[in-house]
């Protein structure tokens, strides 16, 4: 079934109970600290203030400039939301009628008629309150009134330090944000991060409705699938609020209960069961299973590994008085956190249906530093196709940003994306207030409720980084007993417990980085988390040169590692206020740019392989700056990933290796600005995401180059092997498109799901014999290309580079001139309605990482970033909007490493020119 289609089934079995949205137009009012002033505005829900006032024109755009900081205030203002509507005697004839906030963003009283019916200060809970007594016929009014977090984050702080300080206390200077975000149940990121500015946003950011309950309510439906012997159990919780006639003697109404899995067009799997329904149950849960043989259903898979095949699931409750239905869409997988005993330590990776699989992929930031954006549909739908395209299969959604919408894993599931699922817990340590854990234990059951239903969803996570704050000492907690304690209790005792009872289906880790189940053995706290024999691993290093492979870690599973780069210039275009704005070292990039020493570090890494060139024009350094930290991103990432991937199946001499996940920080932006991203803040794929596609490739052929141990390993990730398959390894001179030696290995036969080491002794001697392979050719003056090719001459696997040692900074390239023929015909559009466009490149010269951008037309390049050793090279544009062959042509602009070397092109009239651009891709409706 698509995905639009289960929308519209969610849709009509909503409209049939009766229920009224009360999302669409409210009234906003802003009470400034003085509070005779008032600001009146129109509101939409969901929503957020930000949003809301820029498009009311009452403050600018949000990213512009330093707006950031200057739109603070609206963070520290009160914010009062109403809305009037009008109920009928449907809900005033109704035993009870109950009020949800699916979120509530964050510290809210609400009031129904001028009565108040509760409070809210968690962004993460659905809130139901039953409103019963305070409906009135015809004209109602909701007014719901929003506190500023920051001051809430800032009592609590003090009440908190009171005791003892629970530290951070602030972000770092650099970032321009919030403090004290820890003490809140809020989006972490909204006080800032070192990839993000800070909106303490304040709001209704998802939907709001008002339901009848005649008997009863559905609140939640889960289920558990696992497999026994030739048999899938499904078992289905459906959980009840019960509300029943009020008579003196009520006698027990009957409730029927059924299930029915659709299997197919013939075939339905149902079952039923009847519970009594007492006027003292005002909340009940019962269970039903089904026992599906396993030749009945296909599995779902993980991208790449065979196909995501999910079935509707239908649950009825039907009562005297009234029937209520849900639908979900559920799939048949197994899943272990494999940690078995390895010469020294464990191993550490996902086993999906029997296989073991390397994860592949990326780590995901919220898509909108404004929570109410967070689901746009082609933002979500723009990134996790990206994702697939790039051969990936896992995310790790980030604990300090947001437990995902459900478009979000609805999209994970038909892609199959693998989803690590993070608490949202960052970076710091929390207090354990009993308000605190109360209210992070029904974070927890809501959540775990809402979302275990998706297949994709594959390990859940208790936080980010904080047992590595701990251990080392981040934030001076010493040797404090007191936050060692406060660790436990919040993440062994409530939410591993909790998580451990609610979904007894998946794997639990308490912290990543950690040593995995290692960590029980010390109570969880007390060792290094960032052990090379156990559990996952980030790790960053700014200072060693990120094309040495030799610097990586040799870890059993890499779930955070980057370097940052620049955004394109037509994505960093329309949030400048003047050209001066366009300088590495402007006031405008010093505020975007939160890592302390950030550009210095991306300055100096580039150095180390590539030259950068100062010229008088300064928006072409800038522009040139952009291409080359780019390049560096993308070529470091690809290193140290495919150090990650030939890895996967050998140990080294230490006990490392076994290697079985890499996924990259980050995959998406939230504002323009440099960050470690591989898609941008308007949805363009940066150089990162190009070379993705190709390192995270299903066969790929890598190398590994020290001293006198060179090297070949070709890595798959197919579940068969594949036979006379042959290497051909070519090396050229920067002068000539033909190579001036080559060597071929021929007969090589490719392990199923594993990695495979060529032993060629030619190739060894060819290779590491003097460090001179002809007397023009060295390996520090000429590149090499590893080309794989099957029986047919047909290449299997993306053609890799060994590029020459720290000389690309050095070496005279050739100009390369490159010319451009747009073809008439319309290709069929892969990702749109829209035709595809496809062009030739020809080149007179070897051409080093070929670039191509098409200004403000959305869509992205089939490759990009690439070598051209041919003199011809074709290449589609997918497109996402309508455009014309003419117009393509008229913004294409293609630039090469030899370019930017050369003085005189100086051209930046198409820059200077298109100030602002209109955002490509993605655009953020009222920023």
């Amino acid at each position: 079934m698509k995905f639009f289609q289960f929308l519209l089934v969610i849709h009509l079995i909503n409209n049939s109970v009766s229920s009224i949205s009360l999302c669409g137009p409210w009234t906003g009012k802003i009470t400034t600290n003085k509070s005779e002033h008032e600001i009146t505005f129109s509101a939409i829900v969901p929503g957020g203030i930000y949003t809301d006032l820029n498009k009311a024109n009452i403050i600018p755009d949000n990213f512009i400039g330093h707006n950031d900081v200057k739109n603070r205030w609206v963070g520290n203002q009160l914010v009062t939301y109403t809305k009037k509507f009008y109920v009928n005697d449907t809900f005033l004839n109704a035993p009870k009628a109950v009020l949800v906030f699916h979120g509530l963003d964050t510290f809210a009283t609400i009031f129904l008629n001028a009565h108040e019916i509760g409070q809210a200060s968690n962004m993460f809970l659905r809130y139901t309150f039953d409103v019963t007594k305070h409906l009135k016929k015809g004209e109602n009014i909701l007014i719901v009134s929003f506190s500023s977090a920051v001051k809430e984050a800032h009592i609590l702080y003090k009440e908190q330090a009171m005791k003892y300080i629970v530290p951070p206390v602030c972000v770092p200077v650099n970032y321009n944000g919030e403090c004290h975000v820890n003490h809140i149940r809020k989006m972490q990121a909204s006080f800032s991060w070192d990839w993000g500015p800070a909106f303490p946003s304040m709001g209704i950011w998802k939907d709001v409705e008002l339901i009848p309950v005649n008997e009863i309510f559905i609140t939640d439906i889960t289920t558990d699938i696992f497999k026994e012997e030739n048999f899938w159990h499904v078992t289905i919780t459906i959980f009840l609020d019960v509300t029943l006639p009020k008579n003196n003697k009520p006698l027990p109404i009957p409730c029927h209960i059924s299930s029915v899995l659709y299997v197919n067009e013939q075939l339905n799997i149902n079952n039923c069961s009847t519970v009594a329904l007492e006027a003292n149950n005002k909340y009940l849960n019962t269970t039903i299973s089904l026992k599906i043989p396993v030749d009945l259903v296909d599995k779902w898979w993980p991208n790449g590994y065979g196909n995501q095949t999910l079935y509707l699931l239908t649950v009825t409750v039907t009562t005297p008085s009234t029937t209520k239905q849900k639908t979900m869409r559920v799939g048949f997988r197994t899943i272990e956190l494999v940690q078995k005993p390895l010469k020294d330590g464990l191993s550490f990776y996902f086993q999906i249906n029997g296989v073991p699989i390397f994860a592949k992929g990326s780590n995901y930031i919220p898509a909108s530093i404004f929570p109410e954006l967070s689901a746009k549909m082609d933002k979500i739908k723009h990134l996790l196709t990206s994702v697939k395209e790039a051969n990936m299969n896992m995310l790790r959604v980030w604990g300090g940003g947001l437990y995902e919408s459900e478009l979000f894993y609805n999209l994970a599931d038909e892609y199959g994306i693998m989803i690590w699922q993070d608490f949202m817990f960052a970076c710091g340590m929390y207090p354990t207030t009993e308000t605190f854990l109360d209210s992070v234990k029904e974070e927890v059951v809501q959540n775990v409720r809402r979302l275990k239903h998706h297949p994709s969803i594959v390990l859940w996570a208790g936080n980010n980084e904080n047992e590595a704050a701990l251990y080392g000492n981040w934030y001076d907690t010493g040797a404090a007993q007191v936050y060692k304690n406060d660790y436990i209790k919040l993440y062994v005792d409530l939410i591993k417990k909790e998580v451990e009872q609610l979904d007894p289906t998946r794997p639990f880790v308490v912290s990543s980085p950690s040593n995995g189940l290692y960590t029980e053995q010390y109570n969880y706290i007390g060792e290094d988390p960032y052990s090379k024999l156990y559990g996952d691993v980030h790790y960053y290093n700014y200072i060693n040169n990120g094309w040495d492979m030799h610097q990586y870690p040799c870890t059993r599973f890499a779930s955070e590692y980057g370097f940052q780069s620049l955004p394109s210039i037509y994505t960093i275009l329309p949030v400048v206020e003047t050209i001066a704005d366009l300088n590495i070292d402007s006031d405008f990039m010093k505020h975007r740019q939160h890592l302390s020493l950030g550009t210095i570090f991306m300055r100096a890494l580039i150095s180390k392989n590539l030259k950068i060139p100062e010229i008088q024009n300064s928006t072409r350094n800038f522009l040139n700056f952009i291409y080359l930290s780019q390049i560096n991103q993308a070529v470091s990432v690809k290193v140290q990933t495919e150090y990650y991937r030939q890895s996967m199946s050998e140990l080294n001499e230490l006990g490392e290796g076994m290697t079985m996940g890499a996924l990259y920080w980050q995959l998406n932006d939230v504002w323009q600005a440099p960050s470690w991203s591989s898609i941008d803040y308007d949805g363009r794929w940066k150089m990162l995401h190009h070379y993705a596609k190709e390192f995270f490739a299903p066969i790929i052929v890598t190398y590994y180059d020290r001293k006198t141990n060179f090297a070949i390993y070709i890595v798959s990730d197919k579940l068969y092997p594949i036979e006379n398959i042959t290497l051909e390894v070519n090396l050229y001179t920067w002068n000539n498109m033909k190579p001036v030696q080559s060597h071929i290995s021929s007969n090589i036969t490719i392990k199923a799901n594993a990695v495979t080491k060529i032993h060629d002794d030619l190739l060894k001697y060819f290779w590491i014999s003097n460090s001179t392979l002809l007397d023009e050719c060295t390996k520090a003056s000429c590149i090499t290309t590893l080309t794989l090719k099957d029986k047919t001459g047909s290449q299997i696997a993306p053609r890799n580079y060994i590029y020459p040692t720290n000389v690309l900074k050095t070496v005279v390239l050739p100009n390369a001139i490159i010319s451009v023929k747009v073809n008439d015909n319309h290709l069929p559009g892969i990702y749109s309605n829209y035709p595809d466009i496809e062009f030739e490149l020809t080149t007179n010269n070897i051409a080093l990482f070929v670039w191509l951008e098409v200004e403000d037309i959305c869509g992205h390049f089939s490759e990009n970033g690439f070598h051209m050793f041919e003199s011809k090279k074709r290449i589609i544009f997918h497109v996402c909007e309508a455009t014309t062959p003419a117009v393509f042509k008229a913004k294409l602009h293609v630039t090469t490493l030899s370019d930017i070397y050369n003085p005189s092109k100086e051209d930046t009239n198409h820059i200077l020119t298109k100030i602002p651009l209109q955002r490509c891709c993605t655009q953020e409706s009222g920023t």
